[in-house]
């Protein structure tokens, strides 16, 4: 749940050297910046690349991006890419030299994205975000989380950083005969025994069991509910993995025991990650672990449809062994979008173009990037959104969601709505932060986390089958110390130290 890709094979060097190539011969004659903002003559054309993952990429009549124009003044020239495309279609763009000026980046944390970067071919927007009534706005936890050498070389998609809860069937906890949802990690592990073992949908078969995970172990942050670090902590003046901690092994048991009593998916360590959602739409499963933002969709508002009685409701955060509610906080975004200045030559020019990003972090594009044209794809009527259409909703809005500057909750006046508002709300103070966020490592310790990754993955998954012990899991951890995780560990040191002491 951490680190981003690493491209540290022979054609990303050779990819970067092109790229750094290309923009030397675009830069070289450049204006110099100026300090003002000219007058503006007519709508501001932005070429940009982002992405799409629905069927078709938005038609260029797009009403959604319609509208985006005629609000801001701009003529948009996008270029869509499919989502599963995307990383390689940027490669091949940043190596090309021909770039847009508002180029999405998904992982700014990748070694070419970090090197540029480094090398002076984006814009430091940090001194201009002050001048903009919503960019100065952004969230400064997750304006740090971006940095890279202490500089903010681009505009955040934002999401809530805390965002996690559990979903669970009412109408099941009903059946098993328990009256309360679960409130902490006993409690917990009482539910799912009852829905493994209670025929909790009435079938007269035992079909159900309690999660179902697969190998990544990432369904639901159970090492928060035993004290253990968010991916990364801080103790003892060092950095430290989760999965070295004491109670890293205190979850890891929790899970073996799970899994020793066909409480969790005997098949988890093969699985793939879509089977979560699918056992949980197909009823085998009645609770799970998702975003908070999620409720709107068909398998929790509206699970009733296909599993008729399904009564869906939220557990904002349980209290873990430690006696306090521990939750997931994310890095706070998804992707920002960067200003190369090959293709945006002066502040002049930057300054129009953040105005255009400034325009669509306020409320109400937001609302219409989320939701389309009001009037025309959905209405609002006492706060309840009500969309008019799925079909054209589907067709037109869905496919431009990913010019979404941030994502923010939809009423849509379900029960399940105001459980999601309540929640978000609640889990804000009990957020417990990877404390690598905002750190990069070197090319070599990123090499050496990437390479030894697997060792840690197969350890954790042995020891829950029960094919090794606590020992034999401790000499899997020093193998991956001596093999470069003790040069991580002091390289993440020297960054946290340097970076956020």
């Amino acid at each position: 749940m951490k680190r981003g890709r690493l491209n540290k094979s022979a054609a990303s060097l050779a990819l970067f050297t092109v790229f750094i190539s290309a923009l030397t011969a675009c830069s070289s004659n450049s204006p110099a910046p100026t300090a003002t903002n000219p007058a503006d003559s007519g709508p501001t054309t932005i070429k940009m690349m982002s992405q799409y993952e629905s069927a078709e990429p938005p038609t260029a009549d797009n009403p959604v991006v319609k509208h985006i124009e005629q609000v801001t003044n701009t003529k948009l020239d996008i270029t869509w890419v499919l989502n599963s495309n995307y990383t390689d279609k940027l490669n091949v763009t940043m190596a090309s030299g021909d770039l847009p000026q508002a180029m999405l980046v998904v992982n700014p944390q990748d070694t070419v994205i970090v090197s540029a970067a480094q090398n002076g071919f984006f814009w430091d927007v940090e001194p201009f975000l002050k001048d903009y009534p919503n960019l100065s706005k952004l969230d400064k936890n997750t304006l740090n989380n971006t940095r890279i050498n202490g500089k903010i070389y681009g505009l955040y998609r934002g999401r809530y950083p805390e965002r996690i809860v559990l979903y669970f069937r009412k109408d099941w906890l009903d059946n098993v005969g328990i009256k309360e949802p679960p409130k902490t990690v006993d409690e917990y592990y009482q539910v799912l025994k009852a829905f493994t073992y209670n025929d909790p949908d009435k079938d007269g078969k035992q079909n159900t069991w309690g999660i179902t995970e697969n190998k990544d172990l990432g369904t639901y942050t159970f090492p928060l509910l035993f004290g253990a670090p968010n991916g990364w902590g801080y103790a003892n003046n060092q950095m430290v993995p989760d999965f070295m901690t004491k109670e890293y092994m205190d979850y890891l048991k929790f899970m073996k025991k799970l899994y020793d009593e066909k409480i969790l998916n005997q098949d988890f360590a093969t699985v793939p990650s879509a089977n979560v959602s699918d056992d949980w739409s197909k009823g085998k499963i009645g609770i799970r672990g998702n975003i908070a933002e999620n409720y709107r969709g068909d398998s929790f508002s509206y699970l009733g449809k296909t599993l008729p009685g399904a009564d869906v409701h939220i557990i904002p955060a349980l209290v873990s062994t430690t006696g306090q509610k521990r939750v997931h906080t994310s890095s706070g975004y998804n992707g920002m979008y960067m200003f190369p200045k090959s293709s945006v030559k002066t502040e002049a020019d930057l300054r129009k173009i953040l105005s255009f990003f400034d325009k669509m972090a306020d409320d109400k594009l937001i609302k219409t990037v989320m939701l389309g044209v009001d009037g025309v794809h959905y209405k609002e009527e006492n706060g309840v959104t009500k969309i008019l259409d799925d079909t054209k909703y589907n067709k037109e809005v869905v496919p431009v969601v990913h010019l979404a500057m941030r994502l923010d909750l939809i009423n849509n006046g379900t029960t399940l709505a105001k459980e999601a508002e309540s929640a978000l709300k609640e889990i804000k103070q009990y957020g417990v932060a990877d404390a690598t966020f905002g750190l990069i490592l070197s090319d070599d310790g990123k090499k050496k986390l990437s390479t030894n990754k697997k060792i840690i993955d197969d350890a954790k998954i042995k020891f829950i089958m029960g094919v090794i012990d606590e020992a034999g899991y401790n000499k899997e951890i020093d193998r991956w110390k001596q093999l470069g995780g003790n040069d991580v560990i002091k390289e993440y040191t020297e960054l946290y130290s340097k970076n956020k002491k």
